[in-house]
């Protein structure tokens, strides 16, 4: 493992790193909701309405879509400005493998 050292990340990288995570995570979640409701059972709700049938594998990876993009923007929003505050007193230290 290489150590990187910096004072200051770009909120773009922040947010391009916690959606690639989000998405990643909640998009198969999503769809493996859409299978299960492909055979009727009431795991894709948008509305307050169940949507079951073919229409629930239509539905379920843009809801997948849509929670990545709402969340990247409130916890991307949070993690940004405590990365901002901690560069303030130190540098920020990461390990990461070689390519």
């Amino acid at each position: 493992m290489e150590k990187l050292e910096f004072q200051r990340m770009g909120a773009g990288s922040v947010y391009k790193l916690v959606f690639t995570g989000l998405a990643c995570g909640f998009i198969p979640l999503c769809i493996l909701c859409g299978i299960m409701a492909l055979f009727g059972l009431n795991t894709v709700t948008w509305n307050g309405q169940s949507v079951t049938g073919p229409s629930a594998l239509v539905a379920a990876p843009l809801i997948g879509l849509f929670l990545s993009l709402l969340f990247t923007a409130l916890f991307g929003s949070v993690i940004a400005l405590g990365l901002w505050v901690f560069s303030k007193f130190k540098p920020t230290e990461i390990y990461v493998f070689p390519a």
